[in-house]
């Protein structure tokens, strides 16, 4: 008896195994299936990526990890005020993902990502000397920080959509972010047409550090940030889609930078921006697989436009190559250009009528290209499929990459180094 009854519990357990590799070759098979994987997005910098619409709640469990080194290129000597620093940030990424199902029609996934930072950062701009071109003036002492991101979300899956729900925290030694997001999808045409949309909002609380080393530090400050988005995606032919979202996002409060400075007539003063800021975007995804070559077309574009009139473009183009059945290499090349937010400028020789004054980099003039390659493999052993990645990603920004003329180079662009290695289980 005691016999009979292991041999049906082994019968079981090998039953229940048949019938995962069934469905994961069921869900390989599908024609949609190759178009989903297509339509994740790359891993983007600090949070975990994008994970392509579903049809149904998970049937198996994954998790995901994550390591990324990022490492920022030093200031030419010549674009650094004498005797200052010109080692910037390096940091180390961290990131982990846990999804699985409840049951038929819920599915949950947990992400944490923690960042260890340190390294120098542009503080202001001054002119420079001899009345050349401008210099940075770096942090005077290397920044060490810390920065810890979780996010709770959880979807129920309908029989032409989902509903999703998400939930998430973000703290760092001087930084507190709390946010939330609705969102959902409707199928249609036979599921070849997806409308999606969703909103969500985040309130955060800054408390700068040092303040009794440098006085003109706010003590404590909040913004809060809400956004909505809109979506469509078409399945075009049998190896093509198509996708396009618009997303508008308005943030209130403090949205100055309390660890950077401007200077105006002479002095270094404290950097002062809007208390209001409206953001479009505009993204288009274009996917086509090529059957002949078992490799896939990947072809973005995001127009941004704000009401600090600045607007970027970007264009990305990357080529998703499977070999073997079991090698996948991903060579892919991107290009970015914005213009200036109006109250922008590298140094001041008189204070703005409006107050308003920043030498940040990031709101400056410039452009940047990038090009990055991955590799991935998936390997199987008992019931676990693995799935393991590494890629490296190069980024160059200069104000004669962009697409307008800039009359004076921001000195403190970055230039950077991305290296990362990942591991996928499923069980």
């Amino acid at each position: 008896m005691i016999r009979l009854e292991r041999q049906s519990r082994a019968a079981a357990r090998r039953a229940r195994l048949r019938r995962r590799q069934e469905r994961r070759l069921a869900r390989a098979r599908r024609p949609s299936a190759v178009l989903h994987a297509l339509t994740s997005s790359a891993l983007a910098l600090p949070g975990l990526s994008l994970r392509a619409s579903a049809e149904s709640a998970p049937t198996e469990v994954r998790t995901d990890y994550r390591f990324s080194r990022y490492a920022e290129d030093k200031l030419p000597g010549g674009k650094v005020a004498v005797g200052g620093e010109r080692g910037r940030y390096d940091i180390d990424i961290h990131q982990f993902r846990f999804e699985t199902g409840l049951s038929d029609r819920i599915g949950v996934a947990i992400e944490l990502a923690h960042e260890a930072m340190s390294g120098a950062t542009p503080w202001y701009v001054t002119p420079g000397p001899n009345g050349g071109d401008p210099v940075q003036v770096m942090t005077q002492a290397t920044i060490e920080e810390r920065r810890t991101d979780a996010l709770l979300s959880s979807s129920y899956y309908l029989e032409r959509g989902k509903a999703s729900l998400g939930a998430g925290v973000s703290v760092e030694n001087d930084y507190l972010a709390v946010n939330g997001s609705l969102g959902g999808e409707r199928q249609f045409n036979e599921k070849n047409t997806t409308l999606s949309g969703g909103v969500g909002a985040s309130v955060d609380r800054i408390t700068p550090s040092d303040t009794n080393q440098y006085p003109t530090r706010p003590k404590e400050e909040d913004k809060q940030s809400y956004d909505v988005f809109v979506g469509l995606g078409q399945v075009v032919g049998r190896n093509t889609n198509l996708q396009s979202s618009l997303k508008y996002q308005h943030a209130t409060g403090f949205l100055s930078d309390p660890y950077k400075l401007a200077f105006v007539a002479g002095n270094p003063e404290t950097d002062e921006r809007p208390s209001q800021r409206n953001q479009f975007s505009w993204l288009t995804r274009y996917r086509h697989h090529v059957s002949t070559l078992d490799g896939t077309l990947h072809f973005d574009y995001k127009l941004y436009l704000d009401d600090w009139n600045m607007n970027s473009h970007t264009f990305e183009l990357g080529w998703y190559q499977t070999l073997w059945d079991r090698i996948r290499l991903v060579p892919s090349l991107r290009y970015y250009s914005q213009s200036q937010a109006d109250f922008y400028a590298p140094f001041y020789t008189a204070p703005r009528s409006d107050g308003l004054r920043s030498s940040d980099y990031r709101l400056s003039p410039f452009g940047a290209y990038s090009w990055r390659i991955e590799a991935a493999t998936r390997f199987q052993t008992w019931s676990f499929v693995w799935d393991a990645s590494v890629a490296w990603e190069r980024y160059v920004s200069d104000a004669d990459l962009a697409i307008q003329s800039v009359g004076v180079e921001n000195p403190g662009l970055v230039s950077f180094n991305l290296f990362t290695v990942g591991l996928t289980a499923r069980f």
